[in-house]
């Protein structure tokens, strides 16, 4: 069951009900209901969703105090990241909704091509053992040994050395904002599902893969396996990424 989205907790947060938004904007109940449950069936396609997204957020931002307003852009992530989780495409569910313009083709980033932009990036510094207690017990497992030795103080640095569990390591931070996060093993079966935010660490281990969806792709940084591989997409971009144990940076 999904949690209470973004939508509705701000909805909730003005004091409107669907009827009250439907009749100032002239979307009906019914679309917005399936809206609030992240889904584009009724308003006819992501092309629809977003306008109408855009639209209900002005609307409750008029009866929240400005300190308390929500961001479009922060709505709209959530939205596209929870429909990339769908079984089918989200370029599927714009075809079969008659969506008129086919969207381009979002990045997928194979392992390898993620090994030549991070071969130059090694981490030096050192990870912190992270626990992460809500996640299915994935992470009970999950443990790093990191010792550190100081070198001289020529550059003013310190030599790490990092002992990673087998299988897949990967580690989220939260660097520019809030995104949405999925995580599935090779199962699929859920890993994590939440959104992470400026300054929030994240480590997750499966034994052979773990897929990530990321709604607000310029928002965080990956490391996998020890190794850096910064940001991966633009703000506001939804992005998939495999990682499988076999494979090495």
């Amino acid at each position: 069951m999904l949690e209470t989205s973004l939508l509705q907790q701000a909805r909730e947060a003005a004091n409107l009900t669907v009827e009250q938004i439907a009749n100032q904007t002239n979307i009906r109940a019914v679309v917005i209901r399936d809206l609030e449950n992240n889904s584009v069936e009724q308003c006819g396609g992501m092309a629809y969703a977003r306008g109408h997204l855009r639209a209900i957020v002005k609307l409750i931002n008029q009866k929240l105090p400005k300190s308390k307003n929500i961001d479009a852009d922060e709505i709209l992530a959530q939205f596209q990241a929870a429909q990339a989780l769908d079984n089918r495409r989200i370029i599927d569910k714009l075809d079969e909704n008659n969506v008129a313009e086919k969207p381009k083709e979002k990045m997928r980033i194979k392992f390898g091509t993620l090994a030549s932009i991070s071969a130059a990036v090694l981490t030096i510094g050192f990870i912190a053992q992270i626990a992460i207690n809500n996640v299915s017990g994935m992470n009970e497992n999950l443990s790093s040994t990191i010792t550190q030795s100081s070198k001289k103080p020529t550059e003013g640095k310190t030599e790490t050395s990092i002992t990673l569990p087998a299988g897949v390591n990967l580690v989220i931070s939260g660097v520019g904002g809030r995104s949405w996060v999925g995580l599935t093993n090779a199962n699929g079966e859920s890993v994590f599902n939440g959104q992470i935010g400026v300054g929030e660490v994240m480590a997750f281990n499966d034994p052979q893969m773990i897929k990530a969806v990321i709604g607000n792709a310029g928002a965080v940084a990956l490391k996998v396996n020890g190794s850096d591989l910064g940001v991966v997409g633009a703000d506001g971009e939804v992005v998939r990424l495999d990682f499988g144990a076999n494979q090495s940076l």
